[in-house]
Parts: structure tokens; C-alpha cells; sequence
């Protein structure tokens, strides 16, 4: 058999580079440029083809106090998906914040809810506290069972029987206020609902309409609740995995390319961020790369909250500080802007 001459592959090489320079012209000319465009090309399965990891798709935002902002999205990767009630996986594309929200919503807010004097026995399914100064004391009350009020400054309940909840807020994502922030287009006031028993709205409620009413229809048109899972902390919830579908999502450790505590179930990555941060490997350290600025200024470096609990404990939840340091941050009560996630499928 007789090897190709080199003329001949030179020639070859030549054909395979102006055939491909054809393919990406193509690409370009025929780039949707409407939300519905691009989520035809999304479900044919070959959105790559057009997009690449990084390019920017804008829509408009509109705050609460109707300023009107453009608000940025950067493809963040390409994977199937699955929507509510189906198994069948769907081709999708991600897409995540370019900016921190203008809006700092708190993960959860402390659940200390304060016994009304009136309630003289214990109710079912509560845990109380007894409040002295800054002192807590768990009151082991059964059904039925006296409140002591005169023996404290106060009483304190909660449904969770953990005083780190009580006091700094709880870090189940299934729970959690700034999910239900991202996923709600109601006005200011309205976008809160209790998740569990003794759950505390977070005051910021009444200072922001939801994130969606602030968006364009025609981009949310586009966004289908999708599958996301997220590793509960080990201390409350037994480390369980929750399941939930939503239309945007706060992103975990471990789609920002960082460290994850349980492999395999918050993920995988968004190669967005193994571009952005230049890395090998997932990593939790300092990089440049992954600081993420504020919408209203571009300049301002941002904390801002990840999905993810810190399993050990029942109150941290993770962030990527203004250093750009995926961070086990301090009570989840702390209120940080976002940088949320979503998928066009």
C-alpha cells in the first residue's frame, strides 16, 4: 500500500479547512437571533453548532423600581435535560448570569418565630426555646405540655428541632427564600410562601417584586422547569438528595467548577467556568476568573449564593465571594445577590 504523497495531503488538509470555514460562515449566517429562534435550534440537538461556550445572549430586566437594565446571559454548556412528569431527556442549553442581581435576597431567614403568650400548651410538630438575653434553652415540651412563659424573656418555636435554624437560618435548598425569588414573577409582597412548618419570610419580601416579573416574556417563554438536584446537609436531613424542577436555579460548587462535597449528584460542570477560570480541575481557590460583578455597574465585585448546603452543618450555604473564592459562607439568614442559571430547551 503506498502512503499519500504530501502534495496530496496538503491537498486533502486544504479541502477539510475551507469545508469547515464553510460550516462555521453557515453557522453565522443562519445564528438565530429571536428567543424562539434559538430554542428550535436548541431541540434539533445541535445548538453547538451555532454556539459557543461563552457567547452572550441579552434580554431586559426591569428592577423594581422600573429601571430598565440589559441583563446578559452567558452559554454556560450543552446537556440534556429532563422536564416535570417526564422521563425523556430533552437537548438543552445552559445559560447563567453574566451579572449579580441587583436584588440581595437571604437563602433563608432565621426561624425563631416568637410564641404569641396566648398559646399555653405545646402544639404538635413544633420545638421551643426559651429566650434569656442572648441565652437559648431547648425546651423539651411534648404535646399538651405547659409553656413556660414566665420563666424567659420569650419563646421561641420552630419545626425544625435545631437552634443553629433558629437562629441563622436553614440551608435545604428545597426551602430556601431566594428559590422562590428567582422562580416567582409576582409583585413585591407577594412572592413568598411558607415551605414547612415554622418557615419565617425574610423581610426583603416586601422591597422586590419577583425575578421574573422583570423579564422579558419572550425569553421566559423559552425557560422549561428543568431537573435539578441538590445534597442536604447531613446534621438535619439525613444527606438525602433533593429533587426539584425549576425555571432558574442558583448554580451548585459543583457547575462552577468547584470541589463538590457529594460527586455526582449537583452537577456536572459548566465548562463555562473551566474556560473562565483557566483551571485543570475543579477547584474552590481564589481566581479572577470566577468574580462576578454588579449588574448596575459592571465593576463591583459581588457575593453571590450558590445552591449548595454545607453538609455538616444545618445553616451554611455556599457562595462565591468577591474574590472569586467558592466560600462555606455564614448563616443562611445573610443576604447575597445572585447569578442564577437556566436552560432554553
Amino acid at each position: 500500500m503506498s502512503a499519500f504523497s504530501d502534495t496530496t495531503l496538503q491537498r486533502i488538509n486544504e479541502q477539510i479547512r475551507l469545508r469547515n470555514d464553510m460550516l462555521r460562515e453557515f453557522a453565522v449566517k443562519y445564528k438565530k437571533t429571536t428567543w424562539d429562534g434559538i430554542q428550535e435550534q436548541v431541540k434539533t440537538g445541535h445548538a453547538s453548532d451555532y454556539w459557543n461556550i461563552g457567547d452572550l445572549l441579552t434580554c431586559n430586566y426591569v428592577a423594581t423600581n422600573e429601571t430598565v437594565y440589559e441583563f446578559p446571559w452567558a452559554v454556560a454548556g450543552f446537556k440534556d435535560v429532563y422536564w416535570p412528569g417526564d422521563s425523556v431527556p430533552h437537548p438543552g442549553m445552559i445559560l447563567q448570569a453574566v451579572y449579580g442581581t441587583l436584588e440581595s435576597i437571604p437563602f433563608d431567614a432565621p426561624e425563631n418565630t416568637v410564641v404569641d403568650p396566648t398559646e399555653t400548651e405545646a402544639l404538635d410538630g413544633w420545638y421551643y426555646w426559651g429566650l434569656t438575653g442572648s441565652t437559648y434553652t431547648a425546651l423539651n415540651l411534648a404535646t399538651g405540655d405547659a409553656i413556660p412563659h414566665g420563666s424567659y424573656d420569650s419563646i421561641r418555636k420552630c419545626g425544625v428541632n435545631n437552634l443553629d435554624v433558629v437562629r441563622y437560618g436553614y440551608n435545604r435548598y428545597l426551602y430556601c427564600a431566594q428559590r422562590q425569588w428567582l422562580n416567582s414573577d409576582a409583585l413585591a409582597g407577594n412572592w413568598w410562601e411558607s415551605q414547612h412548618l415554622g418557615d419565617v419570610a425574610p423581610s426583603q419580601v416586601a422591597s422586590y417584586n419577583g425575578f421574573m416579573h422583570g423579564l422579558d416574556e419572550d425569553f421566559l417563554a423559552v425557560i422549561n422547569p428543568v431537573r435539578i438536584e441538590v445534597a442536604a446537609n447531613t446534621v438535619t436531613d439525613g444527606g438525602v438528595t433533593d429533587v426539584m424542577y425549576d425555571r432558574f436555579f442558583l448554580p451548585s460548587v459543583e457547575e462552577m467548577y468547584g470541589s463538590p462535597q457529594k460527586a455526582d449528584v449537583e452537577g456536572p460542570y459548566f465548562p463555562y467556568w473551566q474556560e473562565k477560570t483557566g483551571l485543570s480541575a475543579p477547584s474552590n481557590n481564589t481566581n479572577a476568573g470566577r468574580i462576578i460583578y454588579a449588574l448596575e455597574n459592571h465593576n463591583s465585585a459581588q457575593y453571590c449564593r450558590l445552591r449548595s448546603a454545607t453538609r455538616g452543618y444545618s445553616y451554611h450555604a455556599w457562595a462565591v465571594n468577591a474574590a472569586g473564592q467558592l466560600i462555606t459562607s455564614g448563616g443562611a439568614y445573610g443576604a447575597c445577590r445572585a447569578a442564577p442559571a437556566c436552560v432554553i430547551s
